[in-house]
């Protein structure tokens, strides 16, 4: 019996680990116009959302860190926007394991009925359940982050680029951290359908 555990838990370890290690990213990018290397930024968000605040932050370390210059003086504006997209589903139908109806006593006095399917051959139970009626993922769920650049000096854009993951690989701060140094990597190139590991 100990055995058939350890083996159920190192199966269970096994398939979460290698599920996050294949977890991917996609990333897409337009280019317009050049984005010099050292270029000064300022970075700003869609709406001031508390998530977004945040991930002004991390932005704006990361361009640090690759060498440009963040300012708010700056003719190079990087907006950038976040959207979780809800996934779809089929399937599922009724719960054919429990039923509940009332009593034809409308007193109050008596507690509703309630009926247990443990088998059932036409719709299935909890002994012998039907399969066909499992719910289904048909669009997993996603989180995504759209970045331009513009230039405030003639209106016109550098640069525009979005990075998506299905959410169902781990949190969004997760992948935030492996999405934007992506995106920076990216700035000023036309990329399309790159995927890229989701790990920080």
């Amino acid at each position: 019996m100990r055995s058939v555990t350890f083996l159920a838990a190192f199966f269970s370890i096994w398939i979460s680990a290698t599920s996050v290690v294949y977890a991917e990213g996609l990333m897409n990018a337009v280019s317009f116009r050049p984005v010099p290397a050292g270029s000064a930024i300022f970075v700003r968000p869609l709406d001031n959302s508390d998530r977004n605040l945040i991930l002004q932050k991390d932005f704006e370390r990361t361009l640090k860190r690759k060498g440009y210059t963040v300012s708010k003086d700056a003719d190079l504006i990087m907006t950038f926007e976040t959207r979780d997209a809800a996934g779809s589903w089929v399937g599922g139908g009724p719960n054919r394991f429990v039923e509940l109806s009332n009593n034809h006593d409308q007193s109050g006095t008596d507690a509703p009925r309630v009926r247990l399917n443990l088998f059932n051959s036409a719709r299935g139970g909890l002994l012998n359940p039907d399969r066909k009626e499992a719910t289904r993922t048909v669009t997993p769920s996603s989180f995504r982050i759209d970045v331009t650049i513009d230039n405030k000096t003639d209106g016109k854009r550098h640069w525009q680029g979005w990075s998506s993951a299905d959410t169902g690989t781990g949190s969004s701060r997760q992948m935030t951290r492996a999405m934007i140094p992506v995106i920076v990597d990216g700035l000023g190139k036309t990329i399309k359908q790159e995927p890229f590991p989701l790990l920080p």
